[in-house]
């Protein structure tokens, strides 16, 4: 076999090499890229507003109103399928900094337009809201974005 043929048979060997490394870095570009894609996706998957609502209730109210409030309130997931989850609890902080208010609900929301439009004005809420004036001293509500 002549020089030329070898010099030619190893530079097309490079070339090939060459080029198939190539392909290979554009592939892992690209798989890093629809990671990347799918990752972001799954936060804003996992990212739900949350509407915290804690009461103080005035203290005039009877624990069978209280109780009957808190019923009422347990029961709006059962009527509002915009709440995608609920839970609520008592303050048992140590440190004395709750003023008063005793009873913490955390609902989450898909959407604002969710907590905005249909459960906001929903009848079954604006019932919840009614019933609570008559026992209710304060009502310290936050909503956020979870993280």
């Amino acid at each position: 076999m002549s020089r030329t043929k070898i010099a030619f048979g190893i530079i097309l060997a490079s070339c090939l090499v060459q080029l198939s490394c190539g392909e290979a870095k554009d592939e892992q570009k690209q798989a890093k890229k629809m990671e990347s894609t799918v990752m972001e996706e799954q936060v804003k998957q996992e990212e739900r507003l949350r509407h915290v609502v804690i009461f103080k209730f005035k203290d005039d109210a009877s624990d069978e109103d209280v109780q009957k409030l808190n019923d009422g309130f347990n029961a709006l997931p059962t009527h509002i399928s915009a709440i995608k989850d609920f839970e609520w609890g008592l303050n048992d902080s140590p440190e004395d900094f709750h003023q008063g208010f005793t009873h913490c609900y955390m609902l989450t929301f898909a959407s604002e337009k969710d907590r905005d439009s249909i459960y906001t004005p929903h009848p079954k809420h604006q019932e919840f809201v009614a019933s609570l004036q008559p026992h209710i001293e304060k009502v310290f509500v936050v909503d956020y974005w979870a993280k």
